[in-house]
């Protein structure tokens, strides 16, 4: 076994310990303290694939700018995850780290399942297909396991509840045209 594998398994039982610790009304760690915290953190990979695609195929810009505006976005997401991350564990570290060791590798498994189920890999139908189908697996898996992680199921940007509903607040601009 070499150390790439060493390190998967090794990444795979700190989430599923992340997970078991983060699960139910008995949790010892807060992975996600609402869906705000929830929507920042996936919006940490989302930001740069979404920044990569309109800079360079849209607006066809260079792509080491690109991957700086990238840097620079991603990072800033970043710190503001560690710090309510370290907030809602009540400043203690290690059931920070454990907690982004755990929201991390979800979310971006779970943001590059959505891009590969969207726009697929491979050159025949069938391994678009094929690729389609992982791709669905996988966040039928990680979807209501992300779910359950969150504390207080409560936010005002990223609410999914809203977004099924419809906007709170929004009457009032259709009003006003």
């Amino acid at each position: 076994m070499d150390y790439y594998n060493i390190a998967l398994v090794a990444l795979f039982v700190i989430v599923i310990t992340g997970i078991v610790l983060g699960w139910g009304d008995n949790r010892k760690i807060v992975v996600f303290q609402d869906y705000n915290d929830l929507g920042e953190c996936f919006l940490i990979p989302a930001s740069a694939v979404v920044i990569y695609l309109v800079f360079v195929n849209l607006l066809g810009g260079k792509p080491e700018y690109a991957l700086l505006i990238c840097a620079v976005v991603s990072t800033s997401l970043f710190l503001l995850c560690v710090f309510r991350t370290f907030r809602s564990n009540n400043y203690n570290i290690f059931k920070a780290l454990l907690a982004l060791c755990t929201k991390l590798p979800l979310a971006i498994l779970w943001v590059f399942s959505l891009v590969s189920m969207l726009n697929p890999q491979g050159k025949t139908a069938r391994e678009r297909r094929q690729s389609r189908g992982v791709a669905m697996v996988i966040l039928t898996i990680i979807t209501p396991i992300v779910a359950q992680l969150v504390v207080e199921k409560k936010g005002s940007l990223f609410n999914p509840k809203q977004w099924i509903k419809g906007r709170h607040g929004v009457s009032h601009i259709r009003n006003t045209l």
